[in-house]
């Protein structure tokens, strides 16, 4: 009986099993035909042509995706407004009207009607879905979405608003940046210290010769802020010349280019400019209104000669690096040097491989100094020239703009000494005819007057004219010159394997004897790689028969194992023979090491030359050691220059093996700034691994990358740091101002602070309750408000109902669910409000605990 009863009991037991799993089963199933949802809601990405990717959320059902339409719209910038019926508005044009009604199923569309089937849409209680492929049908919006890699991509023939909005931004950054103006976060305003060090530069040659006395000489440069205003000094000293005020260099300087009386104060030696001729430097003082800065200019002016073979050469505009270029295999270098409006200045620096500086002033009249319409500027100079008798100089020149295309000036020049006239008036113009077609003239009584015409196609052919009338019995100019007449055609010549800048022309001078009539012939750039110079040349004296014509060929070759190859020749053709022949091979050793050999034969003067040279660059100098051995002299010389550079505000000093005089450098310092006051106080740590966007000069970080130096950069520009924000290595970390603005300033490093505010983070769910349960609710509106109720955050809730925010400083808040959304959807929130404290910390605090229930308004 017992068994029995047992095997009754388990029958019974397993029958009453199924029916209560059948039970829990059927209702499950009911439930999820309640509760569940038919389609799902999940973040994708969406990418856009010409705009990027962007998240965006969109609802699967089926096979079908299913894209909100007021999220996509606002994304795209096309005016939609939410009414009590769907969403209505335009796109691009006010005509092109739409109304979406989905209680209505259709949609209306510049005049037409669209019927819209149950499957077509998604409406819930806070978003309009609308199927992917009704965008590019109706709105020509076509998107499509990829289940694989779940994403969406839009194309369109449209010019949206968003999209025209992007075009016209940058080409306002770029026409800024044509302008010169800049937009920064913050603005750092430039100090003028009583006195503040400073830079140095030194440099170091020895020459041993056998036939000539030896030469010892050293360089000593100092850099240094005094009385607000940029102060150098240069020591030159030699063994073999005396030790003299006119081979020292001292200048005292001021620069404001804010001030319209006064832009630039400078004091010591000082460019004249002067139409005399000055063989010694003038100390004095010059003051001017012209701007420091070079403004822009209408083209520009092609500036070519000749120096040592592979040298370097810097162009200076204003004592500014406007450009460089390293000479080629015969010594030919070319600029485009700026049209500048105002006093231009122009320098030439030659820097050679072993330690050979040459600094030169050319007498190079650059005649389109156009000003601004209706603005006058002048320069004041006055001095005396350090030679023999010590000439009193001074010279006064204004110009003033007629119009944007004409500028017409004039002034005085006095100079003792001068026995045709010592005070030489002067007028001159400059004439911007039509596009590339300029003219420049200048009338000195009784010294010269001359005229420059320009031409330049749109294929950059050039064509210069130049006539100079000297009067026959002036003594300002050191020569006995009548005329000087000169042509100069120049264009570029580009095929398939090579591209050449070629030049003619022909210059004659007219003295009172004799004529002498000079031509040149010049091919240079490469071919089939090889860098190349073909210059022919041509003399001819009316006292001789017959011209002499020769030509020069340097062509340079890479060979294997990094040996560059550079043969030269030159070839007379008045003689029919060679001139003189050189070859030289040079190869980079250990890092920054460079060895040359060559080898040179003068036929001329039957002279033969064998040189071996080995330069070497060290992070604190440039050293070389080179010695030429020959049939007729024997030379060995060594040099060494570089330059230190104290940085005061955080007491290093930082050696550099180029120059540091005149230049300016910055210190960037990052720190936590946890009282958000913008000022690094004690207690607030530095920020290691920040990076900056785009940089100009040479920028170094320290042992542990909390300082970052910035060297060899310009003076007196508007320098705009563009920081990258996602440098940092903390997400909590956040650089509130980016874009800094300083005016830099030579002879020091400025010191910059960069305030980084550490941000704290909360998070937190929504849940949506009513007679089915509870469940995780997206697309909630939570505002985020501080102390003083202002609105500091906005963000939407997930899918699931969870919700983040990244960005709150330290202090009290409170979140807030979105009251016009709870009205809208006829809700109510508990609690009303959440108040929460993000406290100090260095890596951000985190508040993640908050709740929110949202119930359905009772009747």
């Amino acid at each position: 009986m017992r068994i029995k009863f047992r095997s009754f009991s388990t029958e019974f037991t397993k029958k009453l099993y199924l029916g209560f799993l059948c039970i829990i089963l059927l209702g499950f199933s009911t439930y999820a035909q309640e509760v569940l949802p038919e389609y799902d809601e999940l973040n994708v990405e969406m990418n856009v042509p010409d705009l990027g990717t962007i998240e965006i959320p969109i609802a699967i059902k089926g096979q079908d995706a299913y894209i909100p339409v007021k999220e996509l719209f606002d994304y795209l910038k096309i005016k939609n407004e939410e009414t009590a019926n769907g969403i209505e508005g335009f796109i691009i044009n006010p005509d092109s009207t739409y109304r979406i009604t989905p209680s209505e199923n259709r949609i209306l569309y510049k005049n037409e009607e669209y019927t819209l089937s149950d499957e077509d849409y998604i409406q819930t209680p806070f978003n309009l879905y609308l199927k992917s492929n009704l965008f590019g049908d109706i709105f020509g919006l076509n998107t499509n979405f990829s289940f694989r890699s779940l994403s969406v991509t839009m194309k369109t023939e449209k010019d949206l608003p968003v999209i025209k909005e992007m075009r016209l931004r940058k080409v306002r950054e770029n026409l800024n940046r044509v302008r010169g103006i800049v937009n920064p976060d913050t603005t750092i305003d430039r100090r003028y210290p009583l006195f503040k060090g400073g830079a140095l530069d030194w440099g170091v040659v020895t020459t041993q010769q056998s036939d000539f006395e030896n030469d010892n000489r050293l360089s000593l440069g100092l850099g240094t802020m005094f009385l607000g205003g940029e102060t150098n000094l240069m020591l030159n000293y030699s063994t073999r010349v005396p030790f003299e005020s006119r081979n020292q260099f001292y200048q005292w300087r001021f620069v404001n280019n804010e001030s319209k009386l006064f832009k630039q104060v400078t004091a010591g030696r000082i460019f004249t400019r002067a139409t005399s001729s000055l063989f010694a430097p003038v100390s004095g003082v010059q003051i001017s209104n012209s701007p420091f800065q070079n403004r822009r200019s209408f083209g520009s002016y092609t500036l070519n000669d000749f120096t040592e073979p592979r040298w370097t050469v810097e162009l200076y505009v204003n004592n500014i690096l406007v450009d460089f270029v390293q000479a080629d295999a015969s010594g030919f270098y070319t600029f485009d040097v700026p049209l500048m409006y105002g006093n231009t200045a122009v320098s030439l620096r030659f820097y050679g491989p072993y330690g050979e500086e040459r600094i030169e002033e050319r007498n190079i009249n650059i005649p389109y100094n156009f000003v601004p319409k209706n603005e006058l500027e002048y320069t004041l100079s006055a001095g005396i020239v350090e030679n023999d008798e010590m000439n009193k100089f001074s010279r006064l020149n204004f110009n003033y703009g007629l119009s944007n295309s004409i500028t017409i000036g004039g002034g005085a020049e006095y100079l003792t000494g001068v026995s045709s006239g010592e005070v030489m008036p002067f007028v001159n113009t400059s004439v911007r005819f039509a596009s590339n077609f300029l003219f420049s003239g200048e009338y000195t009584y009784g010294v010269k007057g001359e005229g420059l015409l320009s031409y330049r196609t749109p294929r950059n052919f050039q064509v210069d004219l130049n006539y100079i009338k000297y009067d026959k019995d002036q003594t300002a100019i050191n020569f006995n010159y009548l005329e000087e007449r000169k042509i100069s055609l120049s264009a570029p010549i580009r095929g398939k394997n090579f591209s050449i800048f070629s030049r003619f022309s022909i210059n004659q001078i007219i003295m009172p004897n004799t004529e002498f009539t000079t031509a040149q012939l010049l091919l240079s750039g490469a071919i089939m790689g090889i860098s190349t110079n073909f210059t022919t040349y041509g003399i001819y004296n009316d006292r001789v028969k017959e011209p002499t014509i020769y030509s020069s060929l340097s062509q340079t070759y890479r060979l294997p194992n990094k040996i560059l190859f550079s043969p030269q020749v030159q070839y007379d053709f008045s003689r029919n023979q060679f001139n003189n022949l050189i070859f030289e091979l040079e190869r980079p050793v250990f890092e920054s090491g460079f060895l040359n050999i060559a080898y040179e034969n003068n036929l001329l003067r039957n002279a033969h030359i064998f040189e071996v040279g080995l330069r070497y660059m060290f992070n604190f100098a440039q050293t070389s050691a080179t010695s030429r051995i020959g049939n007729r002299n024997t030379s060995f010389v060594q040099s060494a220059r570089g330059s230190l550079m104290l940085d005061d505000n955080t007491g290093y000093v930082m050696t550099s093996n180029r120059t540091a005089m005149s230049r300016a450098a910055l210190s960037i310092i990052p720190f936590l700034d946890y009282n958000n006051n913008g000022i690094k106080d004690p207690m607030e740590p530095s920020v290691p691994g920040m990076e900056l966007k785009n940089t100009s000069g040479n920028l170094s970080y320290n042992e542990d990358k909390t300082i970052l130096r910035i060297t060899e950069l310009q003076p007196y520009i508007d320098m705009l740091l563009e920081i990258d924000p996602v440098s940092l290595d903390n997400i909590a970390w956040k650089i509130s101002n980016p874009k800094i603005k300083i005016h830099t300033i030579p002879n020091q490093f400025q010191e910059i602070h960069v305030p980084v505010i550490v941000l704290g983070e909360v998070a937190g769910m929504v849940y949506i309750k009513d007679e089915n349960g509870t469940k995780g609710q997206g697309r909630i509106s939570i505002n985020i408000l501080n102390s003083n109720n202002e609105l500091v955050g906005e963000l939407l809730t997930e899918g699931d109902g969870y919700f983040t925010y990244l960005g709150l400083k330290t202090g009290k808040y409170k979140a807030v669910i979105d009251p016009e959304q709870l009205e809208n959807i006829g809700y109510t929130a508990n609690p009303a409000e959440i108040e929460f404290t993000i406290e100090q910390s260095e890596f951000g605090d985190i508040v993640d605990d908050l709740e929110f229930i949202l119930e359905k308004k009772s009747n």
